[in-house]
């Protein structure tokens, strides 16, 4: 019989919630992933930098850790606690450890998240990040009294100064490792540090230097001082550090390259979405989510749900499929609702369109390929610096994989690194990149692909085809759809498309991108006695559309 992995079945869910303390003092329904915790303990990395896409649990997962490890709190805020750390994980699985449990309590545990760190300005940017640290130091030291006289005349003046709110970058730089250092000879045990979305100010201060076309090689660029800046903070607590740092868990959605964040810092180990350590703990598995359905009454949703929100693969060796957590999570809440893309539209997609806007004619067919539902090979890179993506043609396979834009297949090893076979994971991920086609088509004066699909909707062949024929003319080269060679062609590849009916299929089908709420897309599928070429098929017979 499996594990039950279903929390406060009836519950409400914990839709937004990061704090896994008050998910379950408000005993609100969720998925156990407390064995987390046993594999943190047995990962031998003083460093461990976990990448996944977002909303895949990396915040919660860091509050669990936290809310495990942290010695119990200071007497007078234990007392306005409705409950204590020493029982909120009574009945989970980690319960059922009890060498991992003697380890519950046992550290001081430094807690941070840069999540929320996506200022226009440099200098907006800084003043967040020592607001952050601020608040980690007065949490401690603060709250529990140090004794400061531990520490060096020019240490103590350098967190006075910080507590006052007045230090200087170089003081602020060396903060975590002052806090490391503090708690280390306050509590006789070197501390935890958790760090949340590392990734997400040096994402925004890319972005924001492209925007303003600024050299990010600059050293003045926003860029460059986010670099700087986040190097020599992680850098002073991470390297060099193991007398006043026990270990280290790190998340992002990107894996920034060590040369930019992690030089020279020999003992990290880089867990990514192709990697199999913490597979089946980011995101729910398929028994999972089979669990969650039933207890809600809601099994017979099972097969949509796949659909929109199954297809992740997580591991090379002792591959995981997963679902979407934040999109299920979405729909168990509303499941009167028909299924949506939620987690697509729960953040900013401007790093995935900057690239996908930007290739070559190669990389719109292998786009083109994805939305069809083929599956392609490409070269992913471990490790990428953001300054140097657009020099590299594999930056945009490896961003979309790590993003969650797209998922692995199947792997091998190729002359330089791995190569991977990557498809659309599901449904909800389709309509993400169907969009970014219908957004180039929308550019097109007087919206006329819109004005294109009504009539196809309307079932007026006859404007259909006017129109199409206009639309064409208008935005499509020859050179679009002459193929170099179609003998070599047709002997490379028995498709049941010609080179030039393809590149008209997918215009076709970014057209009809902004009716996906409403129709199931079926490509070239057997039909009856034929195969047409594109199928919709109304998602609600109830509502009386046209079948096309």
């Amino acid at each position: 019989m499996s594990a039950s992995y279903i929390v406060n079945s009836q519950g409400l869910l914990p839709r937004g919630m990061s704090d896994f303390g008050e998910m379950v003092r408000q005993q609100r329904c969720f998925i156990d992933k407390s064995l987390l915790i046993r594999e943190i303990l047995d990962c031998d990395d003083k460093v461990a930098l976990i990448v996944r896409p977002r909303r895949f649990g990396k915040s919660m997962n860091l509050s669990m850790l936290q809310r495990f490890f942290e010695k119990p709190l200071p007497q007078h805020e234990a007392a306005a606690a409705s409950t204590t750390a020493g029982n909120l994980f009574d009945g989970l699985l980690i319960a059922q450890d009890k060498q991992a449990m003697q380890q519950q309590g046992q550290y001081p545990v430094i807690s941070l998240t840069f999540k929320d760190i996506k200022k226009a300005t440099w200098q907006d940017a800084y003043n967040q990040f020592c607001s952050i640290l601020r608040q980690e130091l007065e949490r401690h030291v603060v709250t529990e009294n140090f004794d400061l006289s531990c520490l060096v005349p020019s240490q103590q003046q350098a967190l006075q100064h910080m507590l006052q709110g007045d230090a200087t970058q170089n003081e602020w730089e060396g903060a975590l490792k002052l806090l490391c250092k503090l708690l280390t000879l306050h509590y006789k045990q070197a501390p935890l540090l958790l760090l949340d979305e590392y990734d997400t100010p040096i994402h925004k201060a890319y972005m924001q230097s492209r925007q303003d076309k600024q050299n990010i090689h600059n050293k003045d660029s926003y860029y460059d001082q986010m670099i700087t800046f986040v190097r020599s903070l992680l850098g002073a607590a991470l390297k060099g550090n193991d007398t006043f740092l026990d270990k280290a868990v790190i998340t992002g959605i990107l894996r920034v390259a060590k040369e930019d964040i992690f030089s020279d810092l020999n003992n990290l180990g880089v867990y990514g979405v192709m990697d199999d350590p913490f597979t089946q703990f980011f995101g729910f598995t398929t028994i999972e989510v089979k669990q969650l359905l039933q207890q809600r009454q809601l099994q017979h949703t099972f097969t949509v749900v796949s659909q929109w929100y199954d297809g992740y693969r997580f591991g090379e060796d002792r591959p995981v499929t997963l679902y979407n957590p934040w999109s299920v999570v979405s729909y168990v809440a509303n499941p009167t609702q028909r299924p949506k893309d939620y987690w697509v539209n729960t953040g900013s997609t401007a790093l995935i369109q900057h690239f996908l806007n930007s290739k070559n004619q190669a990389d719109i067919d292998a786009i083109e390929s994805l939305l069809l539902g083929h599956s392609i090979e490409r070269d992913v890179a471990d490790n990428l610096a953001l300054r140097e993506l657009e020099s590299l043609g594999e930056a945009l396979w490896s961003v979309a994989l790590t993003s969650g834009y797209l998922t692995v297949v199947q792997t091998r090893q190729g002359v330089v690194g791995r190569k991977a076979m990557l498809r659309i994971p599901n449904h909800e991920v389709r309509i993400a990149f169907q969009r970014l086609v219908y957004g180039w088509l929308n550019r097109v004066p007087n919206n006329s692909s819109s004005r294109l699909v009504q009539a196809l909707l309307r079932a007026d062949a006859a404007a259909f085809a006017e129109r199409l024929a206009v639309f064409v003319r208008a935005t499509v080269s020859y050179f679009d759809v002459a193929s170099a060679d179609t003998q070599q062609q047709h002997a490379r590849e028995e498709s049941l498309l010609s080179q030039p009916e393809w590149a008209y299929h997918m215009l076709m089908l970014g057209m009809l991108a902004h009716v996906a709420y409403e129709y199931r897309f079926r490509s070239n599928r057997q039909s009856g006695c034929g195969r047409p070429d594109v199928l919709l098929i109304p998602v609600d017979p109830a509502e009386k559309r046209p079948g096309i």
